[in-house]
């Protein structure tokens, strides 16, 4: 019934937005305002490492965001991807989040179906298709009308309303360029940055909606990636594989003047937040990896954009909104449900001037 309810309140809202935003409607809008988010990735259930749902559970979040790497598939066998979905869906926990927030899902590599993979992974179509069905898109939700995974939604009313942005990094992504030297000190150094502007992330279907979807009016944006958007010394998977593309990013967000918005991302097994400045406009990137999967050393590599201490408990995100205040806390928890980091936003400093 709470997902029938869900789906109906999508629909009439939708297209009380279509004539209101047009084609950049996004794909859900509930108008009750959320305060508490939270989001992970890295989670594998053939672990049987299941406490870090305890500790989300404790937050009580209104909405939980899946990161991506949310199992880990990797297969071109849709049967192994689905059991591995189905193995999930059987944990406790998760049945208990899924019945008391509303989940929100993108992928990565190790759900998407291949390592490191992007556009050129062969079963993109039907592991997209897998995706949709666990995660409960209904048959006549956008994302099913196009390709990739990519989302808008939208929560509460004006002056309360919030925009999470779910990219997809994977289903355009071109490859990446390998990395063929010796790995620097601190580095992992499996990929170095192209110089191919001809080299696409989001692909250009995706980089119109993204477009469009920036200019909706929200009190708070949401931008969930996968991949980390600001760190780039590692060597890792990230957008400064594709500088290009990510000052692309960057230059849309000041065109749009995209005030109170920032990042979140997973992938990298561990947690850290960073910061940038975009002219005078502080762009934070909020990453949580590692629900089960962690890595303290990957956890020492450099990022010289990060603010704090990097955490490798298995860990989730928290998104603290005060409406009141007009500040945002950032915190990183454990599977007590205790918070290891927090950090506070300031609205009025997120602003373009």
């Amino acid at each position: 019934m709470q997902l029938c309810l869900f789906y109906i309140t999508a629909f009439l809202a939708g297209a009380l937005l279509l004539k209101i935003y047009g084609q950049a409607q996004p794909e859900f809008h509930d108008l009750k305002a959320i305060d508490r988010i939270a989001f992970g990735s890295c989670f594998n259930p053939r672990e049987k490492q299941f406490s870090i749902f305890d500790g989300i559970l404790k937050q009580t979040p209104d909405v939980f965001i899946f990161l991506g790497d949310n199992i880990y598939g990797d297969t071109h066998d849709m049967e192994v991807l689905r059991k591995k979905y189905h193995e999930l869906g059987s944990i406790q926990g998760y049945q208990q989040l899924k019945a008391s927030a509303i989940l929100l899902a993108t992928w990565d590599d190790h759900d998407f179906g291949i390592d490191d993979g992007g556009k050129s992974y062969a079963e993109k179509i039907a592991s997209e298709r897998a995706l949709l069905d666990f995660f409960g898109d209904s048959q006549q939700s956008i994302r099913r009308q196009r390709e990739g995974v990519y989302g808008s939604y939208l929560f509460g009313p004006e002056g309360k309303r919030c925009q999470i942005l779910l990219l997809d990094t994977r289903y355009f992504r071109d490859e990446l360029q390998r990395n063929k030297k010796q790995p620097e000190e601190g580095t992992l150094g499996w990929y170095e940055p192209t110089d191919d502007c001809s080299k696409s992330l989001l692909g250009e279907a995706q980089w119109q909606w993204l477009d469009e979807q920036l200019q909706v009016p929200a009190d708070i944006r949401i931008i969930a990636s996968s991949i980390q958007v600001l760190a780039h010394e590692k060597g890792m998977e990230n957008w400064g594989n594709v500088p290009h593309e990510r000052q692309r990013l960057f230059d849309l967000l000041k065109q749009h003047k995209a005030d109170h918005t920032f990042a979140i991302s997973g992938d990298v097994h561990f947690s850290e937040l960073s910061m940038t400045k975009l002219g005078d406009y502080p762009f934070y990137d909020f990453t949580s990896s590692g629900m089960s999967q962690t890595s303290k050393d990957w956890a020492h590599a450099i990022n010289s954009f990060r603010i704090g201490e990097p955490k490798w408990d298995a860990n989730a995100g928290l998104i603290d909104i005060n409406w009141e205040e007009q500040s945002i806390q950032l915190s990183i928890i454990n599977a007590q449900g205790e918070k290891l980091f927090t950090y506070k936003l300031d609205l009025h400093e997120l602003k373009f001037r």
